[in-house]
């Protein structure tokens, strides 16, 4: 593996909770789905529903992108330290309908990058001139350390269970600073 002078970062459930406001948006419907239950970042066949009804309270989510809530507190300091010493390209494979939610999102929070990509869900990670992506999907990776590159699995309830080869599990971007503060220092 190469040494990180850039990073993807993907937007939803690493950089965005979107799955946490849509279970309180499908609550709201009378559908009783809780983060921790949902078994796969793909929805449909995840959760009891009609994936129209899926892809509706999806588009609400970033309708109402002022109510979506970062996945962890000092989320802007955190990659502000990240882009200290690295490029930082956002990537999102959500529809592209969704662009432009997603950048005012990342703007009203104040999180710094130098690149934006929406790949929209036909897209692929691997194709992000990164040296490293963080990302909730498994899939995205696997196909990702499969081109020789680092690969950050963002922990959420869905790839708890996951175990893939040469993949670096982390809880917080925090623990991407962690692990780059280790390799530098020859830990």
């Amino acid at each position: 593996m190469h040494s990180i002078s850039s990073l993807a970062i993907d937007v939803d459930n690493v950089l965005a909770d979107s799955i946490s406001r849509w279970c309180v948006l499908a609550r709201g419907l009378g559908y009783s789905v809780v983060k921790d239950q949902i078994k796969s970042h793909k929805l449909v066949g995840s959760v009891p529903m009609e994936p129209d009804q899926i892809f509706k309270i999806q588009d609400a989510v970033w309708k109402d992108w002022q109510n979506l809530p970062v996945t962890e507190p000092s989320l802007c300091t955190t990659m502000a330290a990240l882009r200290q010493s690295l490029r930082i390209v956002i990537v999102t494979s959500g529809p592209s309908r969704h662009r432009s939610e997603i950048e005012s999102w990342l703007g009203a929070n104040d999180l710094p990058f130098d690149e934006f990509h929406n790949l929209g869900p036909r897209g692929s990670k691997t194709s992000a001139m990164a040296d490293a992506l963080v990302d909730d999907a498994p899939e995205a990776i696997s196909s990702f350390i499969s081109t020789g590159r680092r690969g950050f699995l963002y922990s959420q309830p869905w790839n708890k269970n996951v175990k893939i080869k040469n993949a670096i599990v982390v809880r917080s971007l925090r623990d991407i600073m962690r692990y780059l503060s280790s390799r530098q220092l020859g830990l």
